[in-house]
C-alpha cells in the first residue's frame, strides 16, 4: 500500500472538497434557481445546521460526508462489492475514458433495475431534448443521489437518505478528468483496495491537516477538536498481537486442544493457569474497543474470531452476522471515524461471505453524542418512569451533557438491569407521547443507549487509547479526570487503562498499545503499584521509538501489552523491541522471539520485584541483584541536595545569551543573592539544561536578576523555589536530554532554571563521578528510559561513598572536568575564550598549527575516554555489577569535539572545514576589536563602545598594535573588492600578521582546501549562515543587505551607533553605486574597443552591473528611511527584538526576523513595540 500517494490523495481531497462545499453553499444560501424549489425542506434544515454549528463547521463536516462516501464507493468499486453488479464511480477497468462504468452503461440504455430513475429525463438528456450544458455529469449526480439512497437500506450509519442537504451541496463537477471523483479514482488503485485497512489510513491522512493545526496551537484541547489531536493508525502487527493475545488466549484457556494457533504468529505462551474466564461458547466473546477510530482493531478482530467460528462448526453464511451482532463492539467520539469503523467491519463481512448485503447487520459501534437536559426536564421524565434511584441517574445524564468530551471514560452510576428497564419504558412512552414529549423522550432515549454499553462488562477490551497530557486537556476534559481517574489523570491514555479494566469481566484480558511513560515517570507511579499489586501482567512488548511509520524521533515511546483483570499469579513474558530502529524491524524481531526465545530480547519477570525498586517502574530487564542495590544501599537522596530550578515564566523577557548583551552588566563568581543584588549588575550565568554535555558546559545563559526582576520573579513562574540555593557551586543536568544522563561541574556564580536541575554536594568530585558513571546511567534508565530524567529519578540512584577509592575517583573527575573546561573554553560562544587554538597552538605555517591541533586535542579526547572508562570499573567493583555492566564507553559518547570532530569506523577524525571556519570568526572578531593578537580575552563587549575604547583596553597605541581592527565597526563583504577594507582583505592581513609573510599563499591555500571553496566564496555566500548557526540565530555581527546580495556589509552590533546606518548610506552604499556606474563606463569602452569575445562578455557584465544598480538603488530608498530614524538599539532586550528594528535593510532569518517570529515580538508586552519594523 502506497500510504504517501494516499496521504497526498487524501489531504489534497479535503481542501477540494471544502472549497467547492463552500462554493455550493454560497451558491444554494444567495440564488432562487429551478435546483433548488421543492427542497425547502432541506434548506431550511441547512440553515438551522449553519445557526446552530456555524458556516465553515458545516461545510467541513459535508466535505468529510462526501469523502466518506466517495471512498467507500470506489472502495466496492475495486473489490465488485456493488450491489449492483456495475461500478458507480470508476470507469471500465482498462477504459480510456473518465466516465463511470454505470454512465456508460446508462448510455447505451441499460439502467441497473434498483435504480428508481427517471427515465423520460435521462433520455431526453442523452437526446439533447433536455436543456444541460453536460448531461453526463447531470445522468452521474442522478446515479449518485440513487444509489446513496440505495446504500442507506444497507449502510445506514454512512449513507442517508438523500434528500437531505447534503444533496445541496453536492460539488458541481462529477465526471471532468479534474472532477472530485477522478481523484478518488487516481487516489485509490485497486492494489490499494485489497485491504480494508485503507479507510483506516484515508481516515488518518485527511485529519491530519487539522491534526497539525490543533498542536500548532498551544493550549487547550476543544472537545470538537480532541479526534484530531488524538487519532493514529495503529500498525497491523500490533494489532494482531494484541487481540490473539487477548481474544485468541481466552479461547485457548477454554479450548486447549484447539488449533487456532496456527493462525497467530503473535501469539506468547505464558505460564498455564486453570483460573480463567470461562466461556461456553464463541458467540458469548464480546471484544470491545473503547476508541475504535475507523475500526482497525475491531476488523482483525473479525479474522480471528472467524477462525474461531469455522473450528466450531458455523456455516459461512451465518458467521459474519453472529460476529457482528454478537462480538465486536466500538466506542468512538467522533462520527465520522465511526461511520468508517462501521463500514469496514461490514466490507470485512462481504469480503467474507458474498452474500451478506441481502441480510445485513448494523455493527455494534457507539457514537457519543451530547444530550442535554434542562432540571425541569428531567424531573418530568423520572416523574413519567418513576424512578427511583435519581442520584445515580442524574449523575450518568449530566455525564452525556459531554458524552463527546468524556467518551469511554464514562462510568455509569446506575446498574445495568436499571438501565435496561429504563430504556423498554422510554420507548413504550414514546409510541403515546405528544409532539413535545417525543422530542423529550428520543433524548433521554439517545442518553440510555449510550449508558447501556458503558455498564455491560465484557471479555476483551483491546485499544490504541488517545495520547493527551493533562496540560492540553479542556477545563472539563481535566476536570472530570481528575476527580474520577485520580492515578492515572497525567494522560488520558493512562485514564483509558483504568476504564479498560473497569470495562472488563473478572479475569478479562486488555490489550493495548500506548506510550511507555506509564512504566516510568513518577507522575504515573500510584497507579504502578495498584497494576502491579491486582493485575497480572501476561504480556509486554516494550517498543519504543520509531513504533508508528509516519513518527519518526526519539519523542513517542510505546509499548503495548496484554494483562488478564486478576492478582499476579505467574511471570510475564516481556519482549524488549527498543534498540530497532523502524516498526518493520521491530515486526519481524517479535516473531523470531517469539519462535525462540531469544535471551537477548526475552525477559519473564516477577511483577511483585518491581515494588522493590524506588518509584515500582516496570524494569522487567534488570537482575535480581541489580534490584537488590536498591534495598540494601542509602540513596542519592540522603547525601546530595537535589533540586528543581526557576522557572520564569516568560524567558524572551529574563533569559538572554550571554553575548547578546553588555558584558560589563553580566555578574560572574557572585556567591549569594544578597552579593548579586548588591552588586547593581544587571544578568547572572545561568544554567539551562541543554544538550549532551559531560562534565563542563552548556553555560549560554544569563538570567535579568537585578532588584526589579527579582521582585518580579518572586511573584511569577514558579517564584524562586530553593533560592538559598542560588549561585552555589553545584552538580547540573538537563531534565530533558536526547542522549544518555550527563551531569556538569557548575561553578559558583550561576542560578539554575527547572530545566537545569541541580545537586548540590560536599564531595562533588566523588559525587559527579558516580553520577556521570555507567552505573548511575543505567540506573536512570530502569528508573525512568524516557527523555526526561525527573529530580526523584536522581534522587532514587543507589549511593555507596566507598572511602577506600575516593581519592583517585576525585582525581579522574578533577581531570574529567578540567578538559572539557579546556575545550569548552577554547570556543568564542564561550564567556572565558581567550583565543584561537590555531594561534594558542601556533607553529610556523596554518598547516603545521592545524596539525598541532589534532595531535593536542587527540591527546585530550583519548585521555578523557580512559579517565570515564576508569570511572566505570571503579564503581562496577562498588556496587558489585561486573556481571551486569561493562566499562567500555563508545567513542561516540565522549562529550568534547562534538563540532570538531566525527567518529568514523571507530576512529576520530578531525573536520577541518569547521576548525577553519571557527579560526575564520575569531579573525572577524578581530576585525571589529571584539578579540586582539595584543590581548587574550573580550575586548570590546559593551554597548557603543569605539576603537579608542579598544586602545585603552589592550594599552597600546595604534601604530604598535599587531592587528588593527576597523575603525568604523563597518566591513564590506561583496563579491569583488570594491572596498579597501573588505572582509575577504581583512582577513588575509590577519592570516599575513599570525603566521607572517613567507608562508602567506601556502596558509591561504590550507583555508580554501579546508573550505573546498575560495575564501571569498566562503565569506561572502557562508559566513553568515556559519555565524548565525555558531550563535543560535542570535548574531553579534549583523549583515546589511540588499534583497538579492548584491550590496552586503557587516557590523558587530556591539558597536552599533544610531549613526552607523547613515555611514552603512554616505560611506559604502552610493559610493559602491557610483563605482558600479564607473566600471559600467569602462565596459562600455571595451564593447566598442574590444575582442568578439571581450565585447561579449563585456555585454553580460554590464546587464549584470546595471541589474546590481537597480537592486542597490532600490535598496538606497528604503535605507535612507531608515537612516533618518536613527534607530537606537539596547543590548538588554536582546538580539530577537533590537534585530527587528531594521526591518528590510538587514539580512533575513528564519527563526530571527521572519514573519512568524516578527509577529511574536509585536506581542512582548516589555517592549516598545512600535519600534519593530
Amino acid at each position: 500500500m502506497n500510504t504517501g500517494q494516499l496521504k497526498s490523495f487524501a489531504q489534497q481531497a479535503r481542501l477540494k472538497l471544502i472549497e467547492q462545499v463552500g462554493a455550493k453553499l454560497h451558491f444554494v444560501l444567495n440564488e432562487d434557481t429551478a435546483s433548488i424549489r421543492g427542497k425547502e425542506k432541506a434548506l431550511n434544515k441547512l440553515k438551522s445546521e449553519i445557526s446552530e454549528i456555524g458556516e465553515q463547521a458545516l461545510i467541513e463536516k459535508v466535505a468529510y460526508m462526501w469523502f466518506n462516501r466517495l471512498v467507500a464507493i470506489r472502495f466496492m468499486d475495486t473489490n465488485a462489492f456493488q450491489p449492483f453488479n456495475v461500478s458507480i464511480i470508476s470507469p471500465v477497468e482498462g477504459s480510456q475514458s473518465s466516465l463511470a462504468e454505470v454512465v456508460e452503461l446508462i448510455q447505451g440504455g441499460n439502467i441497473p433495475e434498483e435504480f428508481d430513475l427517471d427515465r423520460g429525463l435521462i433520455n431526453d438528456l442523452l437526446d439533447g431534448k433536455a436543456v444541460s450544458s453536460n448531461p453526463n455529469n447531470e445522468i452521474m449526480r442522478m446515479v449518485l443521489v440513487e444509489a446513496c439512497n440505495y446504500y442507506h437500506s444497507l449502510f445506514p450509519f454512512l449513507f442517508e437518505k438523500i434528500n437531505d442537504y447534503t444533496e445541496l451541496l453536492l460539488p458541481d463537477d462529477l465526471v471532468s478528468p479534474i472532477s472530485i471523483l477522478a481523484d478518488v479514482v487516481k487516489g485509490m488503485s485497486k492494489e490499494d483496495c485489497t485491504e480494508v485497512e485503507i479507510i483506516g489510513w484515508l481516515y488518518q491522512f485527511y485529519i491530519s491537516e487539522k491534526k497539525d493545526e490543533v498542536f500548532a496551537s498551544t493550549g487547550k484541547v476543544k472537545k470538537e477538536d480532541i479526534p484530531a489531536a488524538t487519532q493514529l493508525f495503529t500498525p497491523r502487527w500490533i494489532v494482531e498481537y494484541m487481540v490473539q493475545n487477548t481474544v485468541g488466549k481466552l479461547w485457548l484457556l477454554n479450548k486447549p486442544n484447539s488449533s487456532l494457533k496456527q493462525h497467530m504468529p503473535y501469539y506468547i505462551e505464558t505460564e498455564n493457569t486453570s483460573d480463567f474466564l470461562s466461556i461456553n461458547s464463541v458467540e458469548e466473546i464480546k471484544l470491545l474497543d473503547q476508541a475504535c477510530g475507523s475500526g482497525h482493531i475491531l476488523v482483525y478482530g473479525f479474522e480471528l474470531l472467524a477462525k474461531i467460528y469455522e473450528e466450531e462448526g458455523y456455516q459461512s453464511s451465518e458467521i459474519p452476522a453472529k460476529i457482528i451482532a454478537n462480538n465486536l463492539h466500538g466506542f468512538e467520539i467522533d462520527e465520522r471515524a465511526s461511520q468508517l469503523a462501521s463500514f469496514a467491519i461490514v466490507m470485512k463481512a462481504r469480503q467474507y461471505y458474498r452474500r451478506f448485503f441481502r441480510k445485513p447487520v448494523a455493527p455494534n459501534i457507539l457514537t457519543y453524542k451530547d444530550e442535554k437536559f434542562t432540571e425541569h426536564e428531567l424531573q418530568t421524565i423520572f416523574s413519567a418512569l418513576q424512578v427511583t434511584k435519581k442520584d445515580a441517574l442524574t449523575y450518568d445524564i449530566r455525564l452525556i451533557e459531554q458524552a463527546t468530551n468524556f467518551g469511554s471514560l464514562m462510568q455509569p452510576h446506575t446498574d445495568l438491569d436499571t438501565l435496561v428497564s429504563l430504556q423498554r419504558k422510554t420507548t413504550e412512552l414514546l409510541v403515546t407521547a405528544d409532539l413535545f414529549s417525543q422530542d423529550l423522550y428520543t433524548r433521554f432515549n439517545s442518553a440510555l443507549k449510550q449508558l447501556l454499553p458503558l455498564a455491560q462488562k465484557y471479555h476483551c477490551v483491546v485499544d490504541n487509547p488517545p495520547y493527551m497530557g493533562g496540560g492540553n486537556m479542556n477545563v472539563p476534559l481535566a476536570e472530570f479526570v481528575k476527580k474520577n481517574y485520580p492515578k492515572s489523570k497525567a494522560d488520558l491514555m493512562a485514564c483509558f487503562m483504568e476504564a479498560g479494566l473497569s470495562a472488563l469481566h473478572e479475569k478479562g484480558l486488555l490489550g493495548m498499545i500506548n506510550q511507555h511513560s506509564w512504566m516510568f515517570l513518577s507522575s504515573y507511579e500510584v497507579l504502578r503499584k495498584v497494576l502491579i499489586d491486582s493485575v497480572q501482567f501476561d504480556t509486554l512488548l516494550h517498543l519504543g521509538p520509531r513504533t508508528f511509520p509516519e513518527i519518526g524521533g526519539e519523542v513517542v515511546q510505546n509499548t503495548s501489552f496484554t494483562f488478564i483483570k486478576t492478582e499476579p499469579k505467574y511471570d510475564g513474558v516481556y519482549l524488549r523491541l527498543v534498540d530497532l530502529d523502524s516498526s518493520d524491524l521491530k515486526r519481524k524481531k517479535s516473531l523470531e522471539i517469539i519462535k525462540t526465545n531469544d535471551r537477548e530480547y526475552f525477559y519473564n519477570s516477577v511483577q511483585c520485584s518491581f515494588n522493590k525498586i524506588s518509584g515500582s517502574p516496570i524494569a522487567y530487564w534488570i537482575t535480581k541483584n541489580y534490584i537488590e542495590k536498591f534495598n540494601t544501599n542509602e540513596l542519592v537522596d540522603n547525601n546530595i541536595i537535589v533540586k528543581q530550578g526557576l522557572a520564569t515564566g516568560n524567558n524572551d523577557e529574563f533569559l538572554r545569551l550571554w553575548f547578546e548583551i553588555e558584558n560589563s552588566n553580566i555578574g560572574y563568581n557572585f556567591n549569594n543573592i544578597d552579593q548579586a543584588l548588591n552588586s547593581r549588575k544587571k544578568w547572572f550565568p545561568y544554567n539551562k539544561g541543554g544538550g549532551f554535555k559531560k562534565w563542563y558546559g552548556n553555560q549560554y545563559y544569563v538570567i535579568k536578576f537585578d532588584k526589579n526582576s527579582f521582585d518580579k520573579l518572586s511573584k511569577q513562574g514558579n517564584h524562586l523555589p530553593s533560592k538559598q540555593l542560588y549561585f552555589k557551586q553545584s552538580i547540573t543536568w538537563s531534565d530533558v536530554a536526547t542522549g544518555k544522563f550527563a551531569c556538569r561541574f557548575s561553578p559558583v556564580g550561576f542560578i539554575f532554571d527547572v530545566k537545569g536541575s541541580s545537586g548540590f554536594s560536599e564531595n562533588v568530585l566523588y559525587d559527579i563521578g558516580l553520577l556521570n558513571s555507567v552505573f548511575s546511567v543505567s540506573t536512570l534508565f530502569v528508573l525512568n528510559p524516557t527523555m526526561s530524567y525527573q529530580v526523584g529519578n536522581i534522587k532514587s540512584i543507589p549511593y555507596i561513598y566507598f572511602e577506600p577509592n575516593k581519592i583517585e575517583i576525585e582525581s579522574l573527575s578533577n581531570s574529567s572536568i578540567t578538559i572539557t573546561k579546556n575545550e569548552w573554553d577554547s570556543k568564542e560562544t564561550n564567556w572565558d575564550f581567550q583565543q584561537s587554538e590555531l594561534v594558542r597552538l601556533k607553529a610556523e605555517n596554518l598547516l603545521d598549527s592545524l596539525n598541532q591541533y589534532k595531535n593536542y586535542w587527540k591527546e585530550q579526547f583519548f585521555q578523557l575516554h580512559h579517565n570515564e572508562e576508569e570511572l566505570n570499573r571503579q564503581f562496577i567493583e562498588i556496587y558489585g555489577l561486573q556481571d551486569e555492566l561493562t566499562p567500555d564507553v563508545p567513542l561516540a559518547e565522549i562529550t568534547i569535539l562534538k563540532e570538531e570532530t566525527e567518529i568514523v569506523n571507530g576512529e576520530l577524525v578531525f573536520k577541518e572545514k569547521e576548525i577553519i571556519a571557527q579560526f575564520i570568526s575569531y579573525a572577524v572578531g578581530c576585525i571589529f576589536g571584539r578579540y586582539a593578537l595584543d590581548k587574550e580575552g573580550l575586548i570590546l563587549a559593551n554597548q557603543g563602545e569605539t576603537f579608542q575604547d579598544f586602545l585603552a583596553k589592550v594599552g597600546k597605541a595604534e601604530e604598535q598594535l599587531q592587528f588593527t581592527p576597523d575603525a568604523d565597526n563597518i566591513v564590506p563583504i561583496l563579491e569583488d573588492e570594491w572596498f579597501y577594507d573588505d572582509i575577504v582583505t581583512r582577513v588575509k592581513d590577519f592570516v599575513k600578521v599570525v603566521w607572517g609573510e613567507t608562508s602567506y599563499n601556502e596558509n591561504i591555500a590550507t583555508i580554501e582546501n579546508a573550505l573546498s571553496k575560495d575564501l571569498r566564496k566562503y565569506l561572502v555566500k557562508d559566513f553568515y549562515k556559519d555565524h548565525i548557526k555558531r550563535y543560535k540565530k542570535r548574531p553579534i555581527y549583523w549583515q546589511f543587505s540588499s534583497p538579492k546580495g548584491a550590496f552586503n556589509v557587516l557590523i558587530y552590533m556591539h558597536r552599533y551607533t544610531k549613526d552607523t546606518l547613515s555611514e552603512i548610506l554616505n560611506g559604502y552604499l552610493r559610493e559602491f553605486i557610483g563605482k558600479l556606474e564607473n566600471h559600467i563606463q569602462h565596459l562600455e569602452t571595451v564593447v566598442v574597443t574590444g575582442s568578439a569575445v571581450e565585447q561579449a562578455k563585456a555585454r553580460k557584465e554590464i546587464d549584470k552591473l546595471k541589474n546590481q544598480i537597480d537592486e542597490c538603488k532600490a535598496y538606497e530608498v528604503e535605507l535612507f528611511k531608515m537612516a533618518g530614524e536613527r534607530i537606537e538599539i539596547d543590548l538588554d532586550e536582546g538580539v530577537l527584538v533590537n534585530y527587528n528594528k531594521f526591518g528590510h535593510v538587514i539580512a533575513p532569518v528564519v527563526g530571527l526576523n521572519d514573519k512568524k517570529t516578527k509577529d511574536k515580538v509585536k506581542k512582548f508586552d516589555w517592549i516598545d513595540t512600535t519600534q519593530i519594523r
